[in-house]
């Protein structure tokens, strides 16, 4: 079985992992500091170059699971 996977989907991911950081208390939610954006840009980056997704230019994959 298919599944489409876009830019969005990983940026969603990536809200969830700063989210249950947060909740763990290994990252602090600051609203005078942007640290967990920066988390946040930096997983999705990470995320993103493993499955080649691009804003611009391939904003979606699909995988087989």
């Amino acid at each position: 079985m298919a599944k489409e996977i876009t830019y969005d989907d990983v940026r969603d991911i990536s809200i969830r992992v700063v989210d249950s950081l947060v909740s763990m208390g290994i990252l602090i939610d600051d609203e005078d500091c942007d640290g967990t954006f920066q988390v946040q840009d930096l997983v999705t980056m990470e995320i993103n170059k493993v499955l080649k997704l691009d804003i611009d230019n391939n904003f979606k994959i699909t995988i087989n699971e």
